[in-house]
């Protein structure tokens, strides 16, 4: 069988890193920037549609994609 690159891509999405991590479910997410957050855990935000402030519960961004910062 061929090498596919494409086998070793994972997506994470915000849900995923919230399961990892349950205290940022307990965040205000209208106060605190998701952003900010994820990024104390080597995440960051890589969906166009995410906007700051703009939900107070996490769950709302749970599609959001996310990529793990090397």
């Amino acid at each position: 069988k061929a090498f596919n690159p494409n086998d070793f891509f994972t997506t994470k999405r915000v849900e995923d890193v919230a399961n990892s991590f349950e205290q940022l479910k307990k965040l205000d997410y209208q106060k605190v920037n998701l952003a900010d957050e994820i990024t104390k855990y080597n995440y960051e935000i890589t969906s166009k549609e995410y906007v700051a402030f703009e939900f107070s519960d996490i769950k709302a961004y749970y599609a959001f994609e996310v990529d793990t910062i090397v």
